[in-house]
């Protein structure tokens, strides 16, 4: 395994927001890394969306190689991942018709 070098000391770093409620409430009932990181990879990229209604789909998740590599280029991980957050209820499971 390769060793994380750190976090940058100089330059740009960007940075996400993440409600306090995630850490004190949430955080201690994901039991599943898979949850997780899915979940964390949403709040990026919800972040990082303008408009309404703001949304991540599948696709794009499928596509998110940082993602994808954490849980092992599996869909059907990332599909029990996505199960597991809607079930909890941190995430909304939605059709979105363009």
């Amino acid at each position: 395994m390769k060793q994380f070098q750190g976090f940058p000391s100089s330059g740009k770093v960007v940075y996400t927001p993440i409600p306090n409620i995630f850490f004190s409430s949430l955080l201690p009932k994901i039991d599943d890394i898979a949850e997780l990181k899915t979940t964390l990879h949403i709040m990026v990229l919800l972040y990082g969306k303008k408009g309404y209604p703001r949304f991540v789909s599948f696709s794009e998740l499928l596509a998110n190689t940082s993602l994808m590599s954490g849980l092992k280029g599996n869909e059907a991980i990332l599909r029990q991942a996505l199960k597991m957050a809607c079930e909890r209820g941190t995430l909304l499971d939605i059709v979105v018709e363009k």
